[in-house]
């Protein structure tokens, strides 16, 4: 995979986290409503599908996703905000 498509998968996880986030919050005081429940899943659909790509490529942007073996590998490598993305 190049950077471009790195890039790509990271800018929809941000956009779709955002979407579902803000989904959440409207969802909150209006529970019922049949089109944001069906948007909220399309959204965290797209942002889970994206993520577990990213995942599968790039390694892990979210603690739950880290595998270990015998230790936290976690903080081995830049975290996406100090540049790894």
């Amino acid at each position: 995979m190049d950077a471009s498509n790195k890039e790509k998968l990271f800018a929809c996880i941000t956009a779709t986290s955002f979407v579902c986030d803000e989904l959440r919050l409207f969802l909150d005081t209006h529970p019922t409503d049949r089109g944001a429940l069906e948007y909220w899943e399309k959204m965290s659909r797209v942002r889970n599908e994206a993520v577990e790509e990213y995942t599968k490529c790039y390694g892990p942007i979210e603690s739950y996703r880290v595998e270990n073996d015998g230790k936290w590998a976690w903080v081995e490598e830049p975290w996406p905000w100090e540049g790894r993305c």
